[in-house]
């Protein structure tokens, strides 16, 4: 069976399904266990109310494990400012908008942001002292049970004309959405950007103004604590150095031992 695709990222490829669905195939290190999480979570983000794809079926394709979803008819955000480069400010606006939406809805049966978060410090590259300081400085942190999305770019963000979606949310969580957005900060200031991503150049060079424009819209409507956001920066610092991405260490690094040196957790 020959099938179209339409994208691939780190953990999937996108194909055109049945008539009005998407597959989404894990590539083969990825578990039919996984699969069947990542199927759970959607669905129940759907059931939310969320501006999300349904889930159909789990299935298997040709030895790998794969989603059939609702096919969201758009493009992602990076698409949508390629397309118009004067449309970054609006779609700036359009992220902190979306992504104050998600954190209104109250999700405490999805899994523990902070179960999560020590999980990923407890495995990362750091000295045995440097993991106990950034879990100490965790304790200190307010928990919450708000809806994270855990991956919040505009890469996870599609555009169409019935609106706007979120997609990806195999790392869905119950938390504080203070958490979830310093895990956007870092994404949209400190990240590598891939080289094939659409609108890279405009990105990189307004990346500070489109990450202020987000925030403040945020903010605007939020009461978002600036103080509190910056307390999270060490801890998803450290949770995004157990992704191992090329060329992000030093920076990482850097973000980790800035805030445990601020908020008084390292000597």
């Amino acid at each position: 069976m020959s099938l179209v695709r339409l994208g691939q990222g780190r953990e999937a490829e996108v194909f055109a399904w049945a008539d009005g669905y998407v597959l989404k195939l894990f590539w083969p290190e990825f578990s039919q266990a996984d699969a069947q999480l990542e199927a759970q979570l959607t669905q129940q983000v759907w059931l939310l109310g969320v501006p999300s794809p349904r889930v159909e079926d789990v299935l298997e394709f040709e030895g790998r494990w794969g989603l059939v979803l609702e096919w969201i008819r758009g493009v992602p955000l990076t698409d949508y400012i390629q397309s118009n480069p004067d449309r970054l400010r609006f779609a700036a606006q359009m992220l902190g908008a979306l992504h104050r939406q998600l954190h209104s809805k109250t999700a405490g049966h999805l899994p523990s942001q902070r179960h999560y978060l020590i999980q990923r410090i407890q495995a990362c590259r750091l000295s045995e002292a440097e993991r106990a300081a950034l879990l100490q400085h965790l304790e200190r942190l307010t928990d919450g049970t708000a809806l994270c999305h855990g991956d919040f770019h505009p890469e996870n963000v599609l555009v169409g004309k019935e609106g706007v979606f979120v997609v990806d949310w195999p790392s869905a969580m119950r938390g504080n959405p203070l958490a979830d957005i310093a895990r956007t900060t870092l994404l949209i200031l400190h990240s590598e950007l891939p080289p094939d991503l659409p609108a890279r150049e405009e990105i990189l060079r307004q990346r500070e103004v489109f990450y202020q424009t987000y925030l403040e819209d945020y903010q605007s409507f939020s009461g978002l604590n600036l103080t509190e956001l910056q307390a999270w920066m060490p801890i998803v610092a450290a949770a995004r150095l157990r992704e191992n991405i090329p060329g992000e260490e030093p920076r990482l690094m850097q973000l980790i031992q800035e805030g445990l040196r601020e908020y008084g957790a390292l000597v």
